[in-house]
């Protein structure tokens, strides 16, 4: 596999744009390769010798064939290799050629002084004799001679000093060239007249040359502008390395300090859990040797418990009894004591009152899943670092075969192998740290199973033609049995039989509700696919088990198998087979087995990730009391799409409540309940609303959310009103709700969901990052998405039927699912954006317990980093600030980060609108809010927000400085962008 495939697909993608550019590199390495090729191919370029010395001394002196083959690669601007026979004839022409050529004086002048004009008054050429010489091993440029014809004092070693600072870092001096141009004769008149050429290897070594034109001179131009623009090539590829590897070393500092700071809270947070823990056992133990009950105050003071909950602690203390990981951390070593702690001097931790406890197995649910969180980003960084390390090394590599170049991985010894994220070992520590705090926390320190359920099972790409074949055939045969059961009950729809015909349509709409269930689903394994294709990081932006998750195509066996199900049922239903017993059950069997399937809670079929689907709904049937997640939004706005099914579970029940007697008793024209299972969904996503708006106090945006469905709901009241009473004034009501919904929604989905619409963004009417390849997506599901938006408009046109038959409300119904499947793709995609921007990879978990802001546990650096960050100055000289002892905010530039020109950038964007953000802006990173990321602050964290450190996680409704980030991004794309045409651009010049 092209290492460029291998970094594309195992990098990480919220940090795509810290990676180094492979891409663009090799785009440096091709420019520096054309621009060689043409100097070769320049007038008179195979007899130009560089003035500078070659860099292959191990080759030898005494080879003329090798030096002329290797004489333009050994230039400051290497040009590359000449074909072994080219160089060979141009050395034996060279051997047997006349000095005062004129088409071959200016480049291969025998002496150092010019010759005397034509002009001069002295014998012309043909009446003078000269002595026949072999020929000089060295030829300077007309450059190095003054206007007497003499060599100018110092020329030969100004030139040599100038020659070896505009040498690259691949090159050397080669003494013996430089003793060889020593050893050059100079030039003599003769006045005998020219004699006839002696025989031999001799060549004539004093000439009287003639005046060299004005265009010929142009012609010694053409090779030397050749140089040039190699060297300019060469500085470009080498500043695009400086500038890369800062950018890397830069994120990877910053990144590293994060991850000290996390460590060091993780690390309090197990003591304190470990001490409560002991104290609970010991005052247990106490208790019990006394004789005294356990519903005793001093009891319930120590186990957290308020005053109501006591008489539960006997219950609890029977049930839960501790287990062997509580005793190994009874059996654990106090931590080191700080002498100036104030309180208990014998604890690591200040004595507080336990009305704020937490019960330890939600301490230790969290803490553990907090620190497999957190060494998943340790292993990220760790393979951020190795990656880009053998990027350099690629780089390197190809440049070095470019130009030929000796000794080669200059640059990678003499730069990246001595750089911070290639020696760096702090990384290695703390996965030993974390992996040795899981031992003795959790796994009775035992290290090998710690480090087993740790470490990430990298999946290695396997065949997937199996389950692929086996998703195609059930698709395939249920589409058949589909197809054909469709077919019968369309006839069933004509029979004679009135019943026959009225328990038909009402069984064919049971069973499009399942089928939009199925199409939904189908589309969102569809999305899985695109956002896979795309490097959109869903499992993460769901919270998936890296270890556990489904891929896309073993998602899809799910809806492959029940449209097979459906397929297959729907066949039997409508053929009549068994009888008129089953006509009418078929349904239930189906849902039964469905439900079955999903709810199974044997280990079997992929349990986790059913798992966390019926955890998920059970979630959002009881939305507001629990803190909204990403899953639980979405699995609410999905369900806003299929109000058609959630009708249905009204009408399945009536149905078969009242045994099929009198089913339009059950319809919409009657029934109010299936009104409310319309408006359900959007009930669900009002009070998610309304408990992010009770976490984070924000109007905006979730009150403002909270209107939009809102709206939803009184959309459908006023249709089930005109339903049901059938006036006019309903029907005004319903257009009226729908029109202001419709808008609302479409305004929603494109500026705060999708956003979308941002007027400097780099991709027209787009933004500024994008996570899918097609563009022309994005303004397809612009158009497409406003105009299903207003699928409501065939309710309002179809007024004379009042019940709106079954194909209309299908019909609208459909539309509304593909709509929903679009918006999923893009707003999942603009999530994952959103944490592009932010470079956030990994999860912060909420932390248990409430800390001081202080550690009190023993620190060694505590004085030092006070002392450092009062020289924050130090390197003004290279415009850098060392912070690394200090917490970086999401979004704040890296504390090794030099003050560059997309820094000052990045500061005079932050004054243009000083204290505020624009509106655009807001709307643009609403969707960030939409769920909860982090922890709130307690009031008093916040009061000490000045010292507070890593474990310390702020609401992401607080008001992050999130431009910067998204500027520098912005920046480098288009960097990144114009490069091609700059080069393409210089090369044309």
């Amino acid at each position: 596999m092209k290492f460029a495939k291998e970094l594309e697909q195992d990098l990480v993608p919220e940090w795509k744009i810290k990676y180094l550019n492979y891409k663009a590199g090799k785009k440096y390495v091709k420019g520096v390769a054309r621009a060689i090729s043409r100097a070769n191919a320049s007038p008179r370029a195979s007899t130009f010798r560089s003035p500078f010395p070659h860099q292959q001394a191990s080759r030898g002196v005494n080879s003329h064939d090798a030096e002329d083959t290797d004489r333009l690669t050994s230039s400051p601007a290497p040009f590359g290799r000449t074909p072994r026979s080219q160089a060979a004839s141009t050395a034996a022409a060279r051997e047997s050629q006349v000095l005062n050529s004129p088409d071959r004086n200016e480049a291969n002048y025998g002496s150092f002084g010019r010759t005397p004009p034509v002009s001069s008054g002295l014998a012309p050429v043909e009446s003078r004799r000269t002595f026949e010489l072999p020929a000089p091993a060295i030829t300077l440029p007309s450059a190095a001679m003054d206007d007497k014809g003499e060599m100018a004092d110092g020329s030969l070693s100004e030139m040599t000093l100038g020659t070896r600072s505009a040498l690259p870092r691949s090159m050397s001096v080669d003494m013996t060239m430089m003793r060889r141009s020593q050893e050059a004769t100079f030039p003599r008149q003769s006045p005998m007249p020219n004699p006839s050429p002696a025989p031999g290897r001799l060549r004539r070594l004093f000439s009287h040359g003639h005046q060299v034109s004005r265009a010929d001179s142009m012609r010694n131009v053409l090779p030397l502008q050749a140089i040039d623009t190699v060297r300019q090539r060469e500085k470009e590829f080498f500043g695009f390395l400086d500038s890369e590897l800062d950018k890397v070393e830069t994120f990877y500092r910053q990144k590293e300090v994060q991850a000290e700071l996390r460590l060091n809270a993780l690390r309090e947070q197990l003591h304190e859990m470990r001490n409560r823990r002991t104290e609970e056992i010991t005052e247990a133990r106490k208790h019990k040797e006394r004789g005294i009950d356990r519903d005793q105050n001093a009891v319930g003071e120590t186990t957290g418990f308020d005053g109501h909950l006591k008489w539960i602690d006997p219950i609890k203390s029977k049930l839960f009894r501790p287990g062997a990981n509580s005793k190994a951390l009874a059996r654990m070593p106090e931590t080191p004591v700080v002498g100036a702690m104030a309180g208990d001097a014998r604890r690591d931790y200040i004595r507080r009152p336990h009305e704020d406890g937490v019960p330890y197995r939600t301490a230790k649910r969290k803490l553990k899943l907090a620190l497999q969180e957190f060494y998943r980003g340790l292993e990220l960084l760790k393979n951020y670092a190795v990656l880009n390390r053998t990027a350099f090394r690629k780089l390197n590599k190809k440049y070095d075969k470019t130009v030929n170049a000796r000794p080669t991985y200059r640059y990678m010894n003499e730069k990246v192998n001595k750089s911070w994220f290639v020696n760096s070992e702090v990384i290695d520590g703390q996965i030993r740290a974390v992996e040795d705090l899981y031992a003795r926390y959790f796994e009775k320190n035992n290290h090998k199973i710690a480090a087993g359920k740790l470490r990430r099972v990298n999946r290695r790409p396997i065949d997937e033609s199996r389950i692929a074949f086996w998703n195609g055939l059930s698709i395939g045969i249920g589409a058949v049995f589909a197809t054909q059961g469709l077919i019968y009950g369309a006839e069933l729809l004509f029979d004679p039989d009135p019943t026959i015909r009225l328990q038909t349509s009402y069984l064919l709409q049971i069973y499009g509700g399942y089928f939009l269930m199925l199409l939904l689903f189908s589309l969102f394994c569809l999305d899985c696919y695109f956002w896979t294709a795309n490097k959109v990081n869903y499992p993460f932006i769901f919270e998936l088990d890296p270890r556990h998750n489904l891929d896309w195509r073993h998602l899809a066996s799910f809806p492959s198998f029940f449209l097979l199900l459906f397929g297959i049922f729907l066949w039997l239903n409508f053929t009549r087979y068994g009888g008129d017993e089953l006509w009418l059950y078929y349904p239930i069997i189906l849902i039964f087995i469905t439900l079955l399937i999903i709810f199974l809670p044997a280990r079997i079929l992929w349990h986790r990730s059913r798992q966390w689907f019926a955890y998920s709904h059970f979630r959002l049937f009881f939305a507001g009391l629990y803190p909204v997640e990403f899953r639980d939004f979405f699995l609410g706005d999905i369900y806003c799409s299929l109000t058609y099914a959630t009708s249905n579970v009204e009408l399945f029940f009536c149905l078969y409540a009242h045994y099929w007697e009198n089913p339009p008793i059950c319809n919409s024209s009657h029934s109010r309940l299936l009104g409310f299972f319309a408006t359900l969904p959007a009930i669900w996503r009002a009070l998610q609303c309304v408990r992010r708006y009770h976490d984070t106090k924000n109007v905006f945006p979730h009150l403002v959310n909270c209107g939009k469905y809102i709206m939803t709901i009184l959309s459908y009241v006023t249709l089930s009103l005109y339903r049901i009473e059938n006036t006019h004034s309903n029907l005004a009501l319903f257009i009226t709700f729908s029109v202001v919904n419709g808008i609302y929604t479409s305004v929603w989905d494109l500026f705060m969901d999708f956003s979308l619409l941002q007027p400097d963004a780099r991709n027209p009417l787009l933004r500024d990052i994008l996570g899918l390849k097609q563009q022309w997506l994005y303004y397809v599901i612009m158009v497409v998405d406003p105009i299903l938006r207003f699928g409501w408009i065939f309710y309002a046109i179809f007024t004379h039927d009042i019940q709106h038959s079954t194909i209309t409300s299908f019909l609208v119904s459909l539309s509304e699912v593909i709509r929903r499947g679009m918006w999923a793709l893009l707003r999942v995609e603009n999530e994952h954006c959103g944490n592009v921007a932010q470079y956030k990879a990994s999860r912060d978990v909420p932390l248990p317990y409430d800390l001081p802001c202080e550690p009190l546990i023993e620190r060694a650096n505590t004085t030092e980093t006070s002392e450092r960050s009062e020289q924050r100055l130090s390197n003004a000289d290279i415009g850098r600030v060392s912070t690394q002892d200090q917490p970086l905010s999401e979004g704040q530039q890296s504390a090794y980060s030099p003050a560059t020109a997309e820094a000052g950038l990045r500061r005079r964007r932050k004054s243009e609108v000083p204290g505020a953000k624009s509106i655009r802006g807001i709307m643009a990173s609403a969707h960030r809010q939409d769920f909860e990321k982090k922890r709130r602050p307690s009031p008093k964290i916040e009061t000490d927000a000045d010292i507070a450190s890593g474990d310390e996680l702020r609401s992401e409704d607080d008001d992050d400085d999130d431009t910067g980030s998204m500027v520098e991004t912005r920046l480098e794309l288009r960097r990144m962008e114009t490069l091609p045409q700059e080069s393409s651009e210089d090369d044309q010049k």
